[in-house]
């Protein structure tokens, strides 16, 4: 990090301190923060690896999320909110800080989160509130960054009885955040709260009675078994495993029985808080990093897809005196309007520097017309092939991806010169390609996300930062993403 950035961070911080969040409007013009009091709470949860349609309250016809349905019945469902990329560091960062990867350069390039970074919880920090996070994701553990601003940033995954249990990682997560809100519910202090349930990530590992519930079909206990090992893509990509359109059938079951057990936790955690009558006073939202393919281009697992399984996530917020109950959008969101929602929700707006990012609640904000996706050179993966199957080619995985997303039209960019055009209203299932057939509207998508590229600051670092905290490294191994 750059001297330069430092002070500038400082110098931030510094000023919101001093103005107590007095802030700044977006003409520059002082303004008057609520009172703490009057500010509510804030709870942030992201359902890590878990796509929009797999839900019910996004159509799905099994019963996935009937907890998600009825916060959805309460507060506001976003129908296009997009993610900024397909693996949990590089988006948590957009999430967390309101900018695109070519800003916060988390990535798979560098492996962390830069201390230069503002992110949300710095901002609340500065204006009072408690702060804590429960995180079941390694990617997003202290040791990349992304404990900024947090007063206490608990690991779960180091912390839980039992580690390689997603669902018992998460429901000590959830267990540990109840008992701190019980506790900030008595002193009656602000407070932020950010919740990683990682859950529906693979291997896909549900219980028996929910994966009946979901799916009574007989299967094979054999085959199950297998499918249930699988860690990742890696070893797909090498040819260790092959699958069958019956596999991805039991594959998506699965699934959408680990998201019903994560829909549970969730449902739990908005009760608990609904007893404690801190519900209509906190800013609820529930989201996503990224989805999951389940057979669709013949790809399992998220990663090297720009495809709308992966990248169309789940967003529902709820706050009675900010939106009302029961209401849908189908505007074109990205996760990194939600820095800028929850400052302007919280009435503690500065004049925020990332004009790509929006607040969703102000009535003076132009829609996107379009947002950005975009990956670096996916090292990691491309270490664990050379590693564990030397026949592989791993120059047809190395390379940068970015997309351009409307709402009727995307756009997905290689670095080598390829490039991928959808219309998504006619072809919802990406599987029409018209870069060839429609050459007007491939270059006029190119175009923008070229003057987009233009316009960024990119200060790409050769090698990632060595992750050396063992308990991570063993978990990231059992998750599949290093060797």
């Amino acid at each position: 990090m750059s001297a330069s950035n430092w002070r500038l961070k400082a110098i931030l911080l510094f000023l919101l301190f001093v103005l107590g969040w007095g802030g700044l409007t977006a003409c520059g013009e002082p303004r008057e923060a609520p009172p703490s009091r009057a500010r509510p709470n804030v709870v942030l949860i992201v359902l890590d690896t878990i796509r929009a349609d797999i839900l019910s309250a996004y159509g799905y016809p099994k019963p996935t999320s009937p907890s998600l349905s009825l916060v959805a019945s309460e507060g506001i469902l976003f129908h296009q909110a997009i993610t900024t990329d397909f693996w949990t560091l590089p988006a948590h960062a957009s999430l967390l800080t309101g900018e695109y990867p070519a800003v916060h350069q988390a990535t798979s390039e560098t492996n962390a989160l830069g201390e230069e970074a503002m992110t949300l919880a710095e901002y609340l920090r500065a204006a009072g509130y408690k702060t804590r996070a429960y995180v079941s994701n390694p990617w997003i553990g202290s040791e990349q960054g992304f404990g900024q601003g947090f007063d206490t940033y608990i690991e779960t995954w180091k912390s839980a009885p039992t580690a390689h249990d997603a669902y018992a990682t998460d429901s000590a997560g959830i267990e540990g955040a109840q008992a701190w809100l019980n506790e900030q519910n008595e002193r009656g202090e602000n407070f932020f709260l950010f919740l990683n349930l990682n859950s529906a990530h693979m291997p896909y590992s549900p219980d028996a009675l929910t994966l009946v519930e979901i799916s009574p079909a007989p299967r094979s206990p054999e085959r199950t078994r297998e499918l249930r090992a699988i860690k990742g893509m890696w070893a797909y990509l090498g040819g260790e495993y092959s699958l069958k359109a019956e596999d991805f059938e039991m594959l998506q079951d699965l699934y959408a029985a680990e998201v019903a057990m994560v829909d549970g936790l969730v449902g739990g955690m908005v009760e608990f808080m609904r007893e404690l009558n801190m519900l209509d006073n906190t800013l609820l939202i529930i989201t996503s990093d990224h989805g999951e393919n389940l057979g669709e281009h013949g790809m399992v697992d998220h990663l090297l897809s720009m495809y709308e399984t992966t990248m169309r996530v789940p967003l529902i917020m709820r706050l009675p005196s900010s939106f009302s109950a029961g209401s849908e959008s189908e505007e074109l969101v990205s996760l990194v309007d939600i820095v800028p929602t929850v400052l302007d929700i919280c009435g503690l707006a500065p004049q925020y520097p990332d004009i790509a990012a929006r607040s969703l609640l102000s009535p003076s904000r132009s829609p996107h017309e379009f947002v950005i996706a975009e990956n670096e050179r996916p090292l990691n993966g491309v270490n664990l092939m050379r590693e564990n199957f030397p026949d592989f080619d791993p120059a047809s995985i190395d390379h940068r991806m970015k997309m351009l997303r409307t709402l009727q039209h995307k756009l997905i960019w290689y670095d080598d010169g390829r490039v991928e055009v959808y219309d998504l209203q006619s072809d919802p299932g990406e599987l029409n390609d018209l870069s060839v057939l429609e050459p007007e509207l491939s270059s006029r998508l190119l175009s923008q996300l070229e003057a987009w590229n233009a316009a960024q600051e990119d200060p790409r670092p050769s090698q990632p930062v060595e992750i050396s905290d063992p308990e991570t490294r063993d978990q990231l191994r059992a998750l599949g993403y290093i060797d």
